[in-house]
């Protein structure tokens, strides 16, 4: 008897050990597609390859969010396609992320690019821009509601975008940069018909063909370019050149490994020209510097967007600082703190926060620098809400060591 017994022991943990190596292997092949060269990727292979595994770890976060994310990939594998994605792949794609958030709420392991609440809001927003591309209103809306239902869209999100909004201007630009920000602006807009005098434009979708088209045809933005020449426009080698719109010049520098300009940075600038600086410019926190056409010293910081000021630099009032400090911190409550995409926002808004503190230690106003570190300490302390880096932590620490001198 006791041999039969170590017998079958050995029969199951020979059998588990093969099934954890197919799981492993299965894993693998499935994520050595996504780390591929673009053209060389095949999502439908990962695809095949994830579903095995998942088949044999039903309860393994990581298989899922990667074929989710094989899912999204054959639907569309970058915004040039975005219009044309199937709502039966963006079904399968948010089911899986819909199980990893159930299975890991704080998900920890390899993120691709969102987090999967984030990857939520995106499937279901690409899907919404789908249908609205198409004139599908009625559809356009029913994908919004129906990623919000699913853990996309959730309150944070949705009240930091709307504060984004408020900080700009009457009929302004807003120029957007990834799927945390523009999404969730369309969402507003499309939805909640929130400040929709606003333009958002996404920076990195002005690289493909139809968003621009999109953009001239619901008088989102102009180009100094006629509608047929939108398409001639093509990315090409640049060397620093002198750009001057009214009267004021600047240089514009190479956007990409130092020698292109890209499609999208060429139709920003096409956009500028046209706009002669007549609708104020903003753009959303955390902007990739490279996509700014080397605008960064005529920036100014609002705290939640970032405000091209040409003619002199922006200066708010003390009280205006501390309303808007006040007024984007109080939200802090809302933030799913299982979502790592959220928690980076909190990050890059106390970011904006500290350099304006350090503005007012250097100009030895150390009285109004005192209120904005109270009004972090009670909304967003590090206690709760734990910096993600170790650059930040030393930042905070540094600015609370100048105070005490």
């Amino acid at each position: 008897m006791k041999c039969i017994i170590i017998t079958l022991l050995a029969f199951f943990t020979f059998l588990f050990l093969a099934r954890s190596q197919d799981f492993n292997s299965m894993l693998d092949s499935g994520k050595t597609e996504f780390i591929k060269e673009f053209e060389e990727q095949d999502f439908t292979k990962a695809a095949y390859y994830l579903e095995k595994a998942v088949e044999l770890n039903p309860n393994d976060a990581e298989s899922r969010y990667y074929l989710a994310y094989a899912y999204s990939k054959m639907n569309s594998k970058d915004g040039k396609s975005m219009i044309d994605v199937d709502v039966e792949l963006v079904l399968k794609s948010s089911e899986q992320l819909e199980k990893v958030n159930k299975l890991c709420p704080h998900y920890n392991k390899e993120i691709i690019v969102l987090d999967p609440y984030s990857k939520l809001t995106s499937e279901w927003g690409s899907l919404a821009m789908s249908y609205w591309h198409k004139n599908k209103i009625d559809s356009a809306k029913w994908a919004f509601a129906e990623g919000k239902k699913r853990g996309g869209f959730d309150d944070f999100v949705l009240s930091f975008n709307r504060k984004l909004l408020d900080a700009c201007t009457q009929s302004a630009y807003l120029i957007s940069s990834g799927d945390n920000f523009t999404i969730p602006l369309w969402y507003l807009q499309i939805v909640e018909n929130y400040r929709k005098d606003v333009s958002v434009i996404d920076i990195s979708l002005l690289n493909t063909k139809w968003y621009p088209h999109y953009l001239l045809k619901n008088k989102i933005a102009s180009f100094d370019v006629t509608s047929q020449s939108l398409d001639s426009i093509e990315h090409g080698l640049w060397m620093d050149s002198l750009i001057t719109i009214n009267n004021f010049t600047w240089t514009v520098g190479p956007s990409f490994e130092n020698k292109y300009l890209l499609r999208g940075d060429k139709l920003f600038l096409s956009l500028l020209n046209e706009n002669q600086f007549k609708r104020e410019i903003y753009f959303t926190i955390g902007f990739n510097e490279n996509n700014r056409l080397s605008l960064t010293n005529y920036i100014s910081s609002l705290i939640v967007v970032e405000k091209l000021t040409i003619e002199s630099t922006n200066n708010n009032s003390e009280e205006d600082n501390l309303k808007t400090v006040r007024n984007i911190l109080e939200i802090s409550s809302l933030i799913n703190k299982n979502s790592n995409d959220e928690l980076e926002i909190l990050d890059m808004i106390r970011y904006y926060i500290f350099y304006k503190i350090e503005s007012y230690i250097t100009l030895d106003d150390t009285t109004s620098a005192k209120k904005m570190i109270d009004l972090i300490d009670k909304f967003a302390n590090e206690m709760e809400f734990p910096f993600l880096t170790e650059n930040m932590k030393n930042y905070a620490n540094y600015l609370r060591s100048l105070m005490k001198k």
